[in-house]
């Protein structure tokens, strides 16, 4: 199933679109991918300069566009556990060489 742009969600007004757009963040499936955790909603209230339960709202109105699956699918938070912040620690890279 493609992927459903911002522009078919009812709702979401133009300049909803263009600051999401900003973050290249440009379908539904984002959308809700990134409200999945706390600070994902936060931070989608912060680019889009609504509160957060003004977010929740478009969130909501991004997710009745996604097929059962693919919602379930979204609204799960990623494991990042496999991925470090880009810095290694100094103890490990000693015992490696």
């Amino acid at each position: 199933m493609p992927d459903v742009p911002l522009q078919a969600v009812r709702g979401w007004s133009s300049d909803h679109i263009a600051r999401m757009k900003d973050a290249w963040i440009t379908t539904a499936e984002q959308v809700v991918a990134l409200s999945a955790t706390d600070s994902g909603l936060r931070s989608l209230s912060e680019q889009l300069a609504v509160s957060q339960e003004e977010a929740y709202r478009l969130v909501d109105l991004a997710r009745r566009t996604l097929s059962d699956d693919t919602r379930a699918e979204m609204e799960q938070p990623a494991d990042t556990s496999n991925y470090g912040l880009g810095v290694l620690n100094r103890k490990n890279v000693e015992e490696d060489r």
